[in-house]
């Protein structure tokens, strides 16, 4: 990013012409280049909508923001024009000829971040906010811009500070305050350990509810499940027909299931046969079953079939499809691609993949860091059982604070700043 010193101009809505955009101009000369854009601009009333007729001859309303009171936490107007392509370019050559130039991606963000105004994970929420497609990824990304993760870091890097402290202060004044009680530290570093864990633990739910729960429909030949798939899109997706071997190549397709991203992927029956291509489909079946979240095992039978070694690598739930001509279904969920029957449990298996106890979920770039910390904090823990000199436990906690305070931003460098930000659209 370049020089926070300067005033930065962009639209904030999508795109392309619509009814309305809104354009934001953020830095030390926002209001001035406002005051430029129309003759009888109101500044004695921040945070006020003010119709006015800009320069570019459109009309719109001006809402000007002081300093601490804005998204990005500096001086801020916000323009409100027609959509039009032609409206919205003229607006933008207006203030970069009164001194504002094109924001980059993700700065209105980064200086909000860098203002104090959210931390890294909040960051991370917005931007999670703007790509939610289904109802549970926005409930997801809104519990994380609100901050419940960075208070939940924030617990934790607390707690461990003052157990450092306590540490040290046990080296340093050690007549005055006397030893350190390693019993109670120990216990609390043991309480900080099991809740990173939990947190660790999360790391699947949400890679899965921001790229969509894998789900792959496997099983024999005209087991029904291309059928399976057609149903749940509501749409003829993949080819149906009595012969064998329809499918070679797997069809892959999201949908949303009450608000819950899922990617089914339709794949060739699994059968031995002669047939190359074929082989290759029932190679690239079984390849995408063990690296999915989850296996439709679809058979017409409640037989056991050759697929259940997957069953220690992936989650499979056995579907006896059929239901309606009297197939016994003992031991399985029984289903009808004719009917629709046992569709709202056989959803209700990918809907259990979501389950999160924490309510909130970590991001790919949040692990590493999460691990590291755990790993120093059980160093720490192993020094104080063992009545090693405690200020060796001190080293374990200064650096498990440094990797938790990468996640939130206290203690993370500039590439790792500038690596979050470089995937914001511009305008965010």
């Amino acid at each position: 990013m370049t020089s926070p010193f300067d005033t930065i101009v962009a639209p904030i809505t999508g795109v392309g012409a619509s009814p309305v955009a809104v354009i934001r101009l953020s830095g030390p000369h926002a209001w001035e280049i406002a005051k430029g854009l129309a003759t009888n601009v109101d500044s004695g009333k921040p945070r006020y909508a003010q119709y006015l007729r800009f320069t570019t001859g459109d009309d719109g309303y001006l809402i000007l923001f002081e300093n601490g009171r804005s998204y990005t936490g500096e001086l801020s107007a916000e323009l409100s024009i027609h959509g039009s392509r032609a409206s919205v370019s003229a607006l933008l050559e207006a203030c970069k000829k009164l001194g504002a130039r094109l924001a980059e991606p993700g700065e209105f963000t980064q200086r909000a971040f860098m203002n104090g105004r959210i931390d890294l994970t909040e960051a991370e929420g917005v931007r999670d906010t703007i790509d939610a497609e289904t109802e549970a990824q926005l409930r997801m990304a809104n519990i994380i811009r609100d901050g419940k993760l960075h208070q939940h870091l924030n617990h934790l890097s607390d707690n461990l500070v003052g157990i450092l402290a306590a540490i040290e202060a046990s080296v340093d004044f050690s007549e005055e305050v006397g030893e350190v009680d390693t019993l109670d530290l120990s216990t609390r570093l043991s309480a900080a350990i099991r809740s990173l864990e939990d947190l660790l633990a999360t790391a699947k739910t949400g890679r899965i509810l921001r790229e969509g729960l894998r789900v792959a429909i496997v099983g024999p030949p005209n087991a029904g499940k291309s059928s399976l798939l057609n149903r749940l899109l509501g749409s003829e997706r993949s080819i149906v027909t009595d012969i064998a071997g329809t499918t070679r190549d797997y069809v892959e397709e999201r949908v949303d299931f009450d608000g819950y991203p899922v990617v089914l992927i339709d794949t060739a029956g699994i059968r031995e046969t002669d047939d190359l291509v074929e082989t290759l489909g029932v190679q690239k079946s079984i390849a995408l079953a063990a690296n999915a979240d989850l296996v439709w095992l679809i058979t017409e039978t409640n037989k056991e079939s050759e697929l259940f070694e997957l069953k220690d690598s992936v989650p499979i739930i056995r579907i006896t499809n059929k239901i309606d001509l009297g197939t016994d279904h003992s031991d399985t969920i029984g289903i009808s691609c004719l009917t629709g029957e046992g569709f709202d449990i056989l959803i209700k298996t990918a809907k259990d993949q979501f389950d999160n106890p924490l309510g909130m979920a970590i991001q790919m770039r949040h692990e590493p860091e999460i691990q590291e910390a755990i790993q120093e904090l059980g160093i720490a823990k192993e020094v104080l059982i063992y009545n090693r000199p405690p200020d060796l436990a001190a080293v374990g906690l200064r650096s498990a604070i440094q990797s938790l305070g990468r996640i939130t931003g206290q203690t993370a460098d500039a590439d790792m700043i500038a690596r979050i930000f470089r995937d914001f659209c511009i305008g965010k």
